[in-house]
């Protein structure tokens, strides 16, 4: 589990000054903790055009810090516990599910150098970045699809699949034209820059998708960030039109994956709508009821989840409220294959296998940027009720003396 925070402008000190403290229940001993802070450019971009020096600089006030609340330990109590060192402020960080905490502080040139286990290895020149916890192989075609997911087994120094091959495709079917179908041949996605932390690796990809036939660019520039168990994949789509003055119902986005024998047998959980072509079709307003059902005040939550040999592959989505009632929301599909002709899909989906995914439909989408957050967890506990970012509670503590 992994919190983020973008904005402590008055945490102030050079980066590599920055630490974030954990106690031990039966020592009362601190111990540094991996943090990883990552600087973030105006847009609110994760910059990756660091010089050797960056992180003498002070912090700035967006950037961007991230840590495990795993890590947390005991409250302290400052009479008579001591941070090996410590600045003004220090930070009480409390994890509400847990009841564990972390104290963060920036102790200047005061602070004794640490070194932490990098948490991720990243091969890009083999298409594949492993944890002590799962390995993903990527696509070397298209970053934002991957070959296969596997969980580690170590006492068999072996992989446990999870799933493979996934796939990326668009249908448009457009007003008073043809309709047209894109798949990896027509999509395509790079790996633009990326940056290895103690916490996880920080990497920039792009997609893009023209359809110059309607002066029309659908497209997506996104950072993400690979943790030991998890993966937090910010989205976006990009439509210099209306859509829905342009497409008829039954445009959409569908992602899918092959899951494993011993997957497609294992225990999966949903928070979200089934495929129901026939409720598509009607358009994108009586779509949108559907959707909405996941929302309490202005976000929606979407959760599909495989259980499988006492771990899980989670996929978390959250959503503003104001896209999902544009008809634009995660729809669960089952077997694709099974909705090919209704939905008139020209894909390849296989004949003697099945893909699950998910379908977005995009009909009812304005002009504009829509984005929208994807975590993606990678063998946490099945058991486990958290979910990422964590719902922290970080406030300064006033006895810290």
């Amino acid at each position: 589990m992994l919190f983020e925070v973008e904005t402590l402008p008055r945490l102030l000190g050079a980066r590599k000054g920055l630490r974030l403290f954990a106690m031990d229940q039966k020592t009362r001993a601190f111990r540094a903790i991996p943090l990883q802070v990552d600087p973030v450019d105006a847009d609110g971009h994760l910059r990756f055009d660091l010089d050797s020096h960056y992180f003498d600089h002070d912090l700035n006030d967006s950037d961007f810090l991230t840590f495990r609340v795993e890590d947390f330990g005991a409250r302290a109590e400052f009479k008579r516990d001591h941070l090996p060192c410590r600045g003004k402020p220090v930070f009480e960080v409390r994890d509400p599910l847990t009841q564990t905490y972390a104290y963060l502080t920036n102790c200047g040139s005061f602070g004794p150098p640490v070194a932490y286990p990098v948490a991720v290895d990243f091969k890009p020149d083999q298409n594949y970045l492993e944890s002590p916890v799962y390995k993903y192989l990527f696509n070397p075609d298209n970053y934002m699809q991957f070959r296969a997911i596997g969980f580690k087994k170590p006492a068999q120094n072996a992989l446990e699949p999870i799933a493979e091959q996934s796939a990326l495709m668009i249908h448009a079917d457009v007003r008073n034209f043809f309709t047209m179908n894109f798949d990896a041949k027509e999509i395509e996605s790079h790996l633009e820059a990326h940056r290895v932390g103690p916490i996880g690796d920080m990497a920039r990809l792009s997609f893009f998708l023209k359809i110059l036939f309607f002066k029309i660019r659908m497209s997506l520039s996104t950072d993400v960030g690979f943790y030991e168990n998890s993966s937090h994949i910010p989205m976006m789509v990009n439509l210099p039109v209306d859509a829905s003055k342009y497409l008829n119902p039954g445009s959409g986005i569908l992602y899918t994956w092959i899951l494993s024998p011993a997957a497609q047998k294992a225990p999966r959980n949903l928070t979200m709508p089934a495929m129901n072509p026939p409720m598509i079709k009607k358009g994108w307003e009586s779509l949108a009821k559907e959707g909405l059902k996941y929302c309490v005040k202005d976000q929606c939550t979407y959760k599909y989840t495989v259980e499988i040999a006492g771990k899980t592959l989670s996929m978390d989505l959250g959503l503003e409220r104001k896209l999902v009632e544009r008809g634009f929301f995660p729809i669960y599909v089952a077997d694709a294959k099974r909705h090919k002709e209704e939905m008139g899909w020209d894909f390849e989906l296989g004949q003697n296998e099945i893909r699950t995914g998910m379908y977005f439909e995009v009909s009812g989408l304005q002009a504009g940027g829509h984005p929208w957050d994807f975590w993606l967890r990678l063998g946490g506990p099945a058991s486990g009720s958290a979910s990422c970012p964590a719902p922290l509670r970080f406030e300064e503590a006033k006895d810290a003396s």
